[in-house]
């Protein structure tokens, strides 16, 4: 089969409905790091010496590691509660206290209440929705195709404040103390979280390209641009060091002092998170788009339907497991078990499947079966799964 045009693979995944795609083969392309034009080399600022742990983000936290602190649900679970919501293609959920939010392509945020599924509000106007943004207190973040920004009042969807940026909005907002980072295809924008006046802005290259969750720690932000990978002083936006890439970066993590992200030539890469110097990468069958999940010893990361287990330190293979779909999705970690799905872009309507791994030996543990078009990442409570599809929201316990 011949391999989907790169414009095409674009076009489909800002729909959230990537068909099926198989790639040819082809010789891995070179990397280069280079420094930041500087005289003298940046060193990161401290990180925070206290956590706001009123700040709740996608993928977990602001390194983007996947990891969850709350129990595991090891054993079978089942349905406490599923809610219809159309035909939407939901974004994965963002669980904060007692209220699940999840986005969808109308364009429209939803507020459900996770302990009964009912919905407490929703609010359209992002064009597009691809995430289900980021909330710190009582204000919850989101960003969309419409290429605005809003400030929304979590529990009543009051609007607090909005802000236009040049292109489109794709990744989560970050939100580290009292700043909201926004990736776009073109620019990378640092806000004042209370006003939503502009810090900094940093343009990230010329071309339509995925842009995945920006990540923060000790300091720095790190985000991708098409073929770059790219280091910034969180405070000023300086750039500290820059990889690039003859193909396009995906979807990245920050652990272990390194960042870990996948690439179009077919390779998860490990950087080193001070200097950008590559540390070892490994060899999937095909693109790893998502952005892995990482805890001290593995980075977790799947493709089309193989999800791979890998040494966060030499970059060898511990173990894979075959799914029985399509794309896997971004995986969780909560203690020893990992959770993903496959089927997250397809385009017929078909069985797909949430999964349980024991993380340290690949065994499945249990799956779930859902009939539909779209199943992204789920998102884990305590002893509560939350899962999102195409029209529906379901609380597995």
């Amino acid at each position: 089969m011949q391999r989907t045009s790169f414009l095409t693979r674009m076009i489909w995944l800002g729909l959230c409905i990537t068909g099926l795609a198989a790639c040819i083969s082809r010789t891995p392309s070179a990397l280069t790091s280079e420094p930041a034009q500087t005289a003298t080399p940046i060193t990161p600022s401290p990180a925070p010496s206290v956590i706001n742990q009123s700040v709740i983000l996608y993928r977990g936290d602001s390194q983007r590691t996947g990891v969850y602190n709350v129990p595991a649900i090891r054993y079978q679970p089942e349905v406490k509660w599923q809610t219809k919501m159309g035909s939407a293609l939901l974004t994965s959920p963002l669980i904060v206290g007692d209220i699940l939010y999840t986005g969808s392509p109308n364009g429209t945020l939803y507020a459900l209440n996770n302990e009964t599924g009912e919905e407490i509000w929703s609010v359209s106007g992002f064009g597009h929705l691809e995430n289900s943004g980021a909330v710190s207190g009582d204000v919850i973040l989101a960003g969309g195709y419409s290429q605005d920004v809003k400030a929304l009042d979590r529990h009543t969807a009051n609007e607090l404040w909005s802000f236009k940026t040049e292109n489109t909005i794709q990744a989560a907002p970050l939100i580290v103390d009292k700043l909201a980072y926004i990736a776009t295809y073109h620019a990378v924008y640092a806000l004042d979280l209370d006003s939503g006046s502009l810090i900094w802005e940093v343009l990230t290259g010329t071309e339509d390209a995925y842009m995945g969750a920006p990540a923060y720690d000790n300091g720095v932000i790190y985000t991708t641009g098409g073929k770059l990978l790219l280091a910034l002083e969180a405070d000023t936006g300086k750039e500290i060091w820059r990889v690039e890439s003859d193909e396009m970066f995906l979807g990245l993590a920050v652990a272990n002092q390194a960042i870990y992200v996948g690439n179009w030539d077919h390779y998860l890469y490990a950087f080193d998170q001070l200097t950008g110097e590559e540390r070892w990468k490994f060899q999937a069958s095909s693109e790893l788009w998502l952005p892995p999940a990482v805890n001290e010893d593995t980075v977790y990361s799947g493709n089309l339907d193989t999800f791979y287990a890998i040494n966060v330190q030499t970059g060898e293979l511990r173990w894979s497991f075959k799914t029985s779909g399509n794309l896997v999705s971004e995986p969780i970690i909560a203690e020893d078990v990992i959770y993903m799905t496959d089927g997250n872009h397809e385009t017929s309507r078909s069985p797909h499947h949430l999964y349980a791994l024991d993380a340290k030996t690949g065994e499945e543990l249990w799956v779930f079966e859902i009939t539909s078009t779209f199943l992204p990442a789920p998102a884990v409570g305590d002893g509560v799964i939350y899962l999102t599809s195409t029209g529906e929201v379901i609380a597995l316990e």
